[in-house]
């Protein structure tokens, strides 16, 4: 119908009159037959009246509800992204106050974001009593598996895998004491496991032999054989390995004994000293490992142990290194571009190299004494493993 049919024209003001009083009336309309559906929802649904009950209401606009919206929190600051996953808190191992500052590296946060990896679970530990053959049975002796050997499993390593392994060797313990209570152990894997769960390096099996001091360091300790029993034990969990990395402390190398002194006979993909004794032991050691083209890092604070003419302190914070990396055929070298997390030492030899670049080192100031030299355990591994292990970037 239109106005024109009465044979006149209205105004502007009565047309919006009546067309506003229309659109009243039917957003009336409209809000009963809603109120009528709700409070007969529950008899059109047993009846399957849905189509009707549309037909019904067909011409009045949807008003759907606004989704509801949690009140705001107290913002928390969000870590770095390195790690899709975290295995439950109570799984984790706290990395201690240095890790808290770690080396400059390339951030792998977009790698790891354009590569999401499955969930982790827990870290588990093996414990095992192995000797060498031959050796004293009370230097290995073991009863309690909180005094065996270790090979500790981060949540990535998983049954089925193929994976690095890093044997770490300790140093020289007090005569008398239980391996349970080896700082250097726990040291170590309070470092390593959360360099695996953020992922900045590739999931590894970390193994950690273990002697009771009589006197002497690493005696008769065979690393082949030791390799083999990791392999074996290894094997048994559907886990099999691909190469070994070693690293070692204080008189794990140059104090005598064996330990970290034949690392060249596993023919490891890389091998760290970390403020070790710089005896006879030693120097053999990284010219065989120079011989064989793998890739050695020497880092020292302040050991002098070992080396000839004794020096007046072991500790020595000055001690010119140079003493030690020359006859090895080291030379001072430009820094690399990814150093520690601690300052190096204002010294010639404080960055040092080969000339082919397979052996280098580095002299790091952790500060002085005892605190020093223990101080450059977890400096130095999470240095080695972001070198020599770090996790491979998406393509």
């Amino acid at each position: 119908m239109s106005w024109a049919g009465f044979g006149f024209r209205p105004s502007s003001w009565a047309v919006g009159a009546v067309e506003g009083y229309a659109l009243l009336m039917r957003v009336a309309m409209c809000k009963a037959r809603a109120a009528a559906m709700t409070s007969l929802g529950a008899r059109f649904a047993r009846l399957s009246l849905a189509a009707g009950a549309s037909v019904w209401l067909a011409g009045c606009p949807r008003h759907d509800p606004e989704p509801q919206r949690a009140a705001p929190g107290p913002v928390t600051a969000q870590p770095t992204l390195r790690s899709t996953s975290q295995p439950p808190a109570s799984a984790r191992i706290s990395s201690g106050p240095l890790d808290a500052a770690p080396d400059a590296g390339p951030s792998l946060a977009l790698a790891d974001a354009a590569r999401p990896r499955a969930a982790s679970s827990a870290p588990r530990t093996i414990y095992f009593a192995w000797r060498p053959p031959g050796s004293n049975a009370r230097i290995y002796a073991a009863t309690e598996p909180e005094d065996q050997h270790r090979l500790v499993l981060p949540g990535a390593v998983a049954r089925g895998g193929r994976y690095p392994v890093v044997i770490a060797f300790h140093g020289q313990p007090k005569r008398g004491q239980a391996p349970r209570d080896y700082a250097f152990v726990h040291t170590v894997t309070e470092t390593v496991l959360p360099l695996v769960e953020r992922g900045e390096v590739e999931p590894l099996v970390l193994a950690l032999p273990v002697f009771r001091f009589e006197g002497r360091e690493w005696p008769d300790f065979d690393l082949a054989r030791f390799a083999d029993e990791v392999a074996r034990r290894l094997g048994a969990e559907g886990i099999s390995i691909s190469g070994f990395l070693l690293f070692g402390h204080s008189a794990a190398a140059g104090c005598g004994g064996r330990g970290l002194n034949e690392a060249a006979r596993i023919h490891p993909r890389a091998v760290g000293f970390f403020d070790t004794c710089v005896g006879p032991g030693f120097g053999q050691a990284v010219r065989a490992l120079r011989r064989d083209h793998i890739p050695t890092l020497l880092m020292h604070s302040v050991e002098t142990a070992g080396f000839r003419p004794r020096q007046p302190k072991e500790y020595m914070p000055d001690f010119d290194f140079g003493r030690v990396y020359r006859p090895l055929g080291l030379e001072p070298t430009a820094c690399p571009e990814q150093l520690p997390e601690a300052p190096l030492r204002p010294l010639d030899f404080r960055c040092a190299a080969d000339p082919e670049g397979t052996t280098r080192a580095l002299v790091v100031d952790t500060g002085q004494g005892q605190e020093a030299h223990d101080g450059l355990i977890p400096v130095g591994v999470r240095y080695f493993l972001r070198q020599y292990a770090a996790r491979a970037a998406a393509p």
